[in-house]
């Protein structure tokens, strides 16, 4: 094999595992962004809840405060009914409205109850849920950990190979480079063995006189379909 293709060749094999590499990169931040939202998503179902709680407490306090004014409509409806000078119509109107407030109030009291037994158990679940999300949330920030270290490994051996590449281009011709370079402007694979008789990188069928001017190491040839550049193995 020519020196030359030899030289290519290594080039090209460091070009391939840069390619792979930061893909691998690419890869590690996307997982690390959809481990970052399970973090968010857990927070922010965590945060529901809460709110839920925080509305039931609500309920609770305007239920009691509605309570309390019709306890206190029922004491200024007793007092007038009790002191008061007023017909009879007055007075039965007095009398319905405070059967009437009593019955809501009864009705009120009932529903509190209910609440409070809600508010306990919206309690119990948010305290489990909180213990919960702490353990994910430690586990899923290992995971991330761990996809940092990977990031930080891969972007090492890519320093590495770039530094290799950049001595394996500099002992290389200009002009060698540069067929080099345009060719990797279109193909991951500028170089391309033969393989019965064939371009292994366009698949397409090679002349008798390309295969042969190959073979017999006559310089650098090109497939006559694509342009990569030949060599046999």
């Amino acid at each position: 094999m020519q020196a030359e293709i030899k030289q290519l060749l290594e080039l090209q094999s460091m070009d391939l595992k840069l390619t792979e590499l930061r893909f691998q990169v690419k890869r590690h931040a996307a997982h690390r962004q959809s481990v970052e939202q399970k973090i968010a998503d857990e927070e922010a179902q965590f945060d529901r809840l809460k709110e839920a709680h925080a509305e039931l407490e609500h309920e609770s306090r305007m239920r009691n405060l509605d309570v309390d004014e019709l306890d206190e409509n029922i004491r200024s409806y007793q007092k007038r009914l009790d002191e008061g000078i007023i017909s009879f119509k007055e007075m039965e109107d007095l009398r319905a409205k405070i059967k009437s407030d009593r019955t809501r109030i009864e009705t009120m009291e009932d529903e509190a109850l209910a609440l409070m037994d809600q508010i306990e158990t919206s309690k119990a679940a948010i305290m489990e849920a909180k213990a919960e999300l702490a353990t994910r949330v430690v586990h899923l920030q290992a995971q991330i950990e761990v996809i940092n270290g990977q990031q930080g490994t891969t972007q090492e051996e890519i320093a590495r190979i770039e530094a290799e590449r950049r001595d394996a281009a500099d002992t290389m011709p200009s002009y060698l480079l540069s067929q080099y370079e345009t060719l990797r402007a279109e193909f991951s694979d500028p170089l391309a063995t033969i393989h019965h008789g064939t371009c292994s990188g366009c698949k397409l069928k090679l002349s008798g006189s390309t295969v042969e001017r190959v073979r017999g190491g006559m310089g650098l040839v090109s497939c006559e379909h694509c342009n990569r550049l030949l060599y046999v193995e």
